[in-house]
């Protein structure tokens, strides 16, 4: 008894200091809207608090956030919406660059996945017509570039304005884009918006009975909503009809919209860079990053190095254990709050008034001092499409790793084994050494 006492104390004194600890941080005022940033920017809106800063920028300017802990501005957090991304998931339901939805991988993977082995059902016309039409999908079928950059785009800022409710009040803004400058893709025009909510104290959010999650003081709070996306895949539906009538089956749905974040930390001297790379569709911001390290899946993964080249994206594995929403952390060292971004692994289909649940899959590449990360979605159709990400601040002690996990449940077992043997054997044994 006394030995598995021991034991016990012995494990837990091991695996304590690796626990993480995370707390959301707690604003302890009503924040304060400033139309100007920390330098008097006048292009830019700042909600300050006690505790967390935030700013963005106004005047049809690309979504991007910047966010720090009021007490130390060594490190300033960047969150910046890249665009969206068309892919194909014939292979993966993840986004990788390799399956983006051009033309000549629409092309590739149609005839690799369909054409080439189904030639033989095909008539000689039929073959020839549809060899024709693969060789120019763009000219036949009108398709869209699979990439909707979000720099290239006007956006319209609307708010903050403060929100009074039962539960806490809240500040909330939207951004929504106006104009797109390519003539495939103004589809997009005022169907995609930003619909933002800083809260004044933690609260619980509730989608409909569906699920709930809760919002922590300080946290910036975010609904990126869809409407009437045009998909390359349904342009081409003639000829994927083609194709069912001569037997082959090419589903309809295997197509996927990425979310391209970038995630990045600079110093708070170089805000003014902000306002230099707002307008341009350049990333000075993520060129004088500094973040070194992120905390992704319970383990620390280095970005210092580029390999948007020369790597595939990795997915994001939400855990069987997972809680209301998926956690990336930024690695900074001796700092009070680090900066975190998180989203819910769920998103919404609305179609009139039906809602529908579907998963939310994610990956990832380092790309030199800052993450790529892409939030995929699935087919949604005509429908509108809602998804939950925020930002925000939070305490975190050392944070266990996978490996330092695999090391620590071998040194409890082996100890466990040896406990059990010694206790068969009714021997006395001295776990702690002598005295």
């Amino acid at each position: 008894m006394l030995g598995t006492t021991v034991l016990t104390v012995l494990v837990i004194s091991i695996v304590l200091p690796f626990i993480t600890h995370t707390v959301a941080a707690q604003t302890k005022e009503k924040p304060e809207v400033l139309p100007h940033g920390p330098y008097g920017n006048s292009d830019w809106t700042w909600i300050k608090t006690d505790t967390v800063n935030i700013i963005f920028p106004a005047g049809g300017k690309k979504p991007t956030f910047l966010w720090w802990y009021t007490e130390d501005t060594s490190n300033v957090y960047v969150l910046k919406y890249k665009g969206l991304i068309e892919f194909m998931t014939f292979h993966a339901p993840y986004y990788q660059h390799v399956y983006e939805a051009t033309e000549f991988r629409l092309r590739t993977m149609l005839n690799d996945e369909y054409f080439e082995p189904g030639q033989q059902m095909f008539r000689q016309q039929a073959r020839l017509r549809i060899q024709q039409r693969l060789m120019q999908l763009a000219s036949f079928y009108g398709l869209h570039r699979s990439y909707l950059p979000f720099s290239a785009c006007e956006w319209n800022l609307t708010g903050p304005v403060e929100v009074p409710s039962d539960d806490p009040n809240y500040l909330s803004f939207n951004f929504t884009l106006v104009s797109v400058p390519f003539p495939n893709l103004i589809f997009a025009e005022d169907n995609i918006i930003i619909r933002c909510r800083f809260y004044y104290s933690e609260t619980t959010e509730d989608v409909e009975g569906l699920y709930t999650y809760s919002v922590g003081a300080g946290e910036l709070k975010m609904d990126l909503i869809i409407k009437n996306w045009t998909w390359n895949l349904d342009l081409i539906r003639p000829l994927l009809d083609e194709f069912a009538e001569n037997g082959i089956d090419v589903p309809v749905n295997k197509a996927g919209l990425a979310l391209w974040i970038n995630l990045a930390s600079i110093p708070i001297r170089q805000v003014d860079l902000a306002e230099q790379d707002v307008e341009t569709q350049n990333g000075l911001l993520e060129t004088q990053s500094m973040t070194q390290n992120m905390y992704v899946e319970g383990s620390q993964v280095g970005v210092v190095q580029n390999r948007t080249q020369t790597s595939l994206e990795q997915p994001l594995r939400a855990q069987a254990n997972q809680r209301e929403r998926y956690k990336l952390r930024f690695a900074t060292p001796n700092t009070t709050l680090t900066g975190f971004f998180k989203y819910v692994p769920n998103a919404l289909i609305r179609e009139g008034d039906m809602t529908t649940v579907v998963d939310v899959s994610a990956s990832y590449v380092p790309a030199g001092n800052h993450m790529r990360l892409f939030l995929a979605y699935p087919y949604f159709g005509d429908k509108t499409l809602e998804h939950d990400p925020s930002i925000g601040l939070e305490t975190m002690q050392t944070l266990v790793t996978s490996e330092t996990l695999l090391v620590l449940v071998g040194i409890t077992s082996i100890m466990a084994v040896v406990v059990l043997a010694y206790k068969w054997k009714r021997k006395t044994i001295n776990i702690v050494g002598p005295n």
